[in-house]
């Protein structure tokens, strides 16, 4: 019988890695997401806590294109956005028969 090492992520304990640099990795996305809903929270008024917790993860899982972004290229975060909606253009829907 062979054993396996799960690592656990601290801030998701649902979520179990084989690999302790990606169990490191998810809990820094998390905690920056969590500090980045926190101040739009505090920014922006009106906004559901649906809304701010999309927004942080949405930040923290896309932390290198906002970087790219604000050193000066924010066509960046466009074109990321224009290659995501050209993969769902390829999409065909599959329609169930009844």
């Amino acid at each position: 019988m062979a054993v396996v090492t799960l690592f656990m992520s601290d801030r998701d304990q649902s979520k179990t890695f084989t690999d302790k640099k990606e169990a490191d990795q998810y809990d820094k996305m998390l905690e920056l997401a969590e500090n980045v809903s926190a101040w739009v929270e505090a920014k922006i008024d009106g906004l559901t806590e649906q809304q701010v917790e999309a927004i942080g993860m949405l930040f923290a899982e896309n932390k290198d294109q906002l970087a790219k972004a604000i050193k000066g290229k924010p066509e960046v975060l466009l074109t990321e956005t224009t290659e995501a909606s050209n993969e769902a253009d390829k999409v065909t829907p599959i329609a169930v028969n009844d």
